[in-house]
């Protein structure tokens, strides 16, 4: 966060402790913002319309990356069969 941004902040009287004010200058907003963006993402993706968030993390990993990551592993295992059999070469 910039020394700018944090004074505007500070203006409002809620950020006067040296602790609140070291963790918004060390607040990396963008690395936040794309949390944000990809939970909201995650939650249209799940159909939810009841505004709860709780376990969409568990569910996203279940339903879409949990399928997706057992076929890749399956996929590993027969590339290192492959390459084991000298049927596949590694290309660098």
């Amino acid at each position: 966060m910039t020394d700018d941004l944090a004074t505007k902040l500070n203006t409002t009287g809620a950020f006067d402790t040296p602790w609140l004010k070291e963790q918004l200058r060390n607040w990396d907003f963008i690395s936040e913002q794309k949390k944000a963006d990809f939970m909201e993402h995650m939650y249209k993706c799940s159909g939810r319309t009841n505004g709860l968030y709780t376990g969409l993390w568990q569910d996203f990993c279940i339903r879409e990356a949990g399928p997706i990551m057992r076929e890749r592993y399956f996929e590993m295992l027969e590339a290192v069969r492959l390459y084991e059999e000298k049927q596949l070469e590694l290309v660098s």
